[in-house]
């Protein structure tokens, strides 16, 4: 199949999918900051802040503007083609459209941080938003709180916490009264899932040294060092930064970020599902090769648009599988959202609420409140951003998918060894009406 005028080379399919993936980028890197551990440390130290005062670097907006042109050329040469299957054109379509709104995220962002029109760039960073994760739902969001506050047990709150309890509910105030049932994995469904992993990727997270139970995030970083060069034929390596607070995995620049101002060292069961969640999924999901050891299986093309609900929904099943247990972390990064968005309230206002419900639902710091809150703010310290709506939602569509397919023979192959493919199939009717609204499609 010949795409002519596309890539620049032989106008191959496999050529016209490159060029689509060049046109990625990891809009995390764009929005973190670059003070983001010293900022945590003086949020929470000082209470009359109402957001960390975040310190953001420099964007290269002609950079991003030259990729949004490519975006635009693609996207007008993949519509008129007429030797293009029509999922494999709407594929690289809602793709395309995905990397264009990322850069919109980041343009907005950047607008807003140096004062460049601020009320406009807030609308413009919403839309973007809502396009390139899809957007909140006020009665899923309502049920979610309504459930997690209704889990606390009143009667065995201790007298010196009765205080904590009432700040929690006055500063919710009037909570909407929507509840849908939601889905929730059997017991026995997690433990076949996490079994079918562990014989997986066993030689993978057999690379955990033996004997030991902690480990600093420069130890962790050789841990996956190590799996990376006797493990898996990537050219990826894993890095300590300082100022991070959360682990990624930066693609353009094959490098797995180990976060160094986290509080803490990592458990082991921190560290398998850290391996579980940024090498076993989304490394090893990127890299179209073959990898030896222990997954003997040849990596084949992406075979679908990239979906970040798909591929942190998949990492998230895989860590709550390897603990052998559903959780709901999601479900608090959703919650977070939902106070800023729903309930309008700022970065301290969230915070405040959220320390409180988890203090009495999970035991969870205020560090790790405030790293799930600095995330729901991310790129501004101000605006809400939807990205982590992917976490509860990505879950809950993925433990469907393999409830639907944990007999399959080809399942494994399916979640992990077919590319970045969004075996969800999501239609993406946000991010299409929107593309449609913009003019960016027809």
């Amino acid at each position: 199949m010949q795409i002519a005028n596309v890539s620049g080379k032989d106008g191959t399919f496999y050529e016209l999918m490159k060029a689509v993936d060049s046109c990625r980028l990891s809009y995390v890197d764009y929005l973190r900051p670059a003070n983001e551990a010293d900022a945590m440390k003086e949020f929470l130290a000082d209470e009359l802040l109402s957001r960390p005062r975040y310190d953001y670097d420099e964007i290269d907006a002609e950079k991003l503007k030259k990729k949004r042109a490519r975006i635009q050329y693609l996207l007008r040469e993949i519509q008129v083609r007429d030797d293009l299957m029509d999922d494999a054109r709407w594929s690289f379509i809602k793709d395309l459209g995905q990397s264009w709104y990322q850069t919109e995220l980041i343009l907005a962002a950047n607008d807003y941080n140096q004062y460049n029109g601020r009320l406009e760039a807030a609308k413009r960073f919403e839309r973007a938003g809502d396009a390139a994760f899809g957007r909140m739902h006020e009665d899923t969001f309502w049920s979610l709180m309504r459930e997690r506050i209704g889990g606390i047990d009143t009667r065995r709150i201790r007298q010196k916490d009765q205080d904590v309890y009432h700040e929690m509910i006055d500063k919710i105030g009037v909570m909407g009264r929507n509840h849908k049932k939601r889905y929730v994995p059997r017991p026995e469904l997690v433990r076949e899932f996490g079994r079918q992993l562990k014989a997986l990727f066993g030689g993978i997270l057999s690379h955990v040294p033996e004997g030991k139970d902690e480990f600093t995030p420069a130890e962790v970083a050789s841990v996956f060092n190590e799996i990376i060069k006797t493990e898996l034929n990537i050219d990826f390596e894993a890095v300590v930064n300082k100022e991070h607070l959360t682990a990624s995995v930066n693609a353009s620049k094959k490098k797995i970020i180990i976060p160094g101002g986290r509080n803490g060292n990592y458990s082991r069961n921190e560290l398998e599902k850290i391996i579980m969640h940024e090498l076993c999924v989304h490394t090893v999901r990127f890299a179209s090769a073959r990898v030896n050891g222990s997954l003997p299986i040849l990596a084949q093309s992406r075979s679908g648009a990239y979906s970040r609900l798909t591929e942190e929904g998949l990492a998230k099943a895989c860590e709550q599988a390897l603990d052998g247990r559903y959780d709901d972390l999601g479900i608090v990064r959703y919650l977070s959202i939902g106070l800023a968005q729903v309930c309008k309230k700022d970065f301290r206002e969230t915070f405040e609420i959220l320390w409180r419900i988890e203090h009495f639902v999970s035991g969870r710091t205020k560090e790790d409140c405030f790293s799930i809150v600095q995330r729901t703010f991310r790129g501004t310290g101000v605006l809400p951003i939807n990205a982590d709506l992917y976490y509860y939602r990505g879950y809950a569509l993925v433990w469907q998918y393999i409830d639907e397919h944990i007999k399959d023979e080809n399942l494994m192959s399916v979640l992990f060894l077919s590319g970045k493919n969004d075996f969800l199939d999501q239609k993406r009717s946000t991010l299409v009406r929107i593309m449609r609204e913009d003019k960016l499609i027809d």
